[in-house]
């Protein structure tokens, strides 16, 4: 989720909604939790949405995908599993079950005694959907991308309270805080100096704040820009999430990620692998998910408010339209994820001169390696 101030601004300009009535602070707050009872019911079924019909599972592979990558409802199916808001309901005895489970598959080569590939399927989708992949650690829980819906309500309800500057800074400070937070979580590096990475949070937050209220008061200096519809928001807020995404991730641009063979043997550490999964978490998540937040609430909130459910400006209108931007992320977030494969296949003549000259145990030459993009 990105600058909803700003996003409000151009949506009044375009379809003329009236502007939000003066409500007091205790009313609208209260009204939050109206917001976050909706939320849980989109968070809940959305899942649902996107499962796909019951059937065999098919032959459990340890790292491999359940579903066809190079289908996009196959991504789709595999994206849902990784950011499953029930995820974090997961037990520390059932995550350690579940390690237990890939350890022994690994070990013996088959499906333990007593265990299907479902049940293994089911292990591994528990696995990944907590534990950090690089570097083997359990998550950060608001930070997991099964929080990203969830952590963005209160943010969102802020941002639209918001009426002064220093309370639309305040909430932009939050709410690309809180995307640091994520994109450092999701991130497809291993672990990084803390020093680099308070240094990236200063300068991500700095740009972005800047850049969502600077588009803000340009739409207010030169109104006719508010004929170009939702492009000026748009790019400020692509613009803001490319800046929070490029600087929390600096040490895989100017470090690299770990690259593997087929067999999930690492090859090294690959700059251009690293600057490669950058470029594709900001030209899937960036650029794609705010088309929902911009797009749909608005007209929702249009169309309820049109037919007489609510009156403009009212508390039902105001956890209405919470609601609705809950519900364009719910569906937005796992679409946008899923243009691309989450794990990257990339053609060794793109990389580093090292990596173009490996060869398998059979003598023949390796041709692509594998990475993961992050989300």
């Amino acid at each position: 989720l990105q600058p909803r101030i700003l996003m409000h601004s151009s949506m009044r300009g375009l379809f003329g909604r009236v502007a939000l009535g003066a409500k007091t602070l205790a009313r609208r707050t209260a009204a939050i939790a109206g917001g976050g009872a909706a939320l849980a019911v989109v968070s809940t079924a959305a899942p649902a949405l996107c499962e796909p019909a019951a059937a065999k599972s098919p032959p459990f592979v340890l790292g491999g995908e359940r579903y066809d990558q190079t289908t996009f409802m196959g991504r789709l199916a595999t994206i849902q599993e990784l950011i499953d808001i029930r995820s974090v309901l997961t037990t520390d005895e059932e995550l350690a079950i579940a390690q237990d489970r890939l350890a022994e598959f690994k070990r013996l080569g088959r499906l333990p005694d007593g265990v299907t590939d479902d049940d293994m399927w089911g292990a591994q989708k528990m696995v990944g959907a907590i534990i950090h992949g690089p570097t083997g650690e359990k998550m950060f829980l608001p930070g997991r991308m099964s929080m990203f819906v969830p952590m963005n309500v209160p943010v969102t309800a802020g941002m639209i309270m918001a009426r002064s500057v220093p309370a639309t800074l305040f909430w932009q400070w939050g709410n690309q805080t809180y995307n640091v937070v994520n994109n450092y979580v999701c991130r497809a590096g291993p672990e990084v100096e803390y020093s680099a990475l308070a240094q990236s949070y200063a300068l991500a937050v700095t740009a972005s704040c800047t850049i969502a209220v600077g588009a803000g008061k340009l739409l207010k200096v030169y109104p006719r820009l508010q004929s170009l519809g939702i492009l000026v928001p748009y790019f400020a807020v692509i613009s803001a999430g490319t800046c929070n995404v490029a600087f929390t991730r600096m040490d895989e641009i100017q470090n690299g990620i770990d690259v593997a063979d087929a067999d999930g043997n690492v090859l090294g550490r690959s700059i251009s692998a690293g600057r490669l999964a950058v470029f594709k978490t900001v030209t899937t998540r960036s650029m794609f998910v705010p088309l929902c937040s911009l797009l749909l609430p608005p007209l929702m909130v249009r169309g309820v408010v049109a037919a007489g459910i609510f009156s403009a400006g009212s508390t039902g209108a105001f956890v209405f339209e919470v609601a609705a931007v809950a519900f364009a992320l719910a569906v937005g977030l796992p679409a946008a994820l899923a243009l691309q494969p989450v794990q990257m296949e990339i053609d060794v003549a793109s990389l580093e001169p090292q990596f173009q000259s490996l060869k398998k145990a059979d003598g023949s030459p390796i041709t692509h390696v594998y990475a993961s993009k992050g989300l």
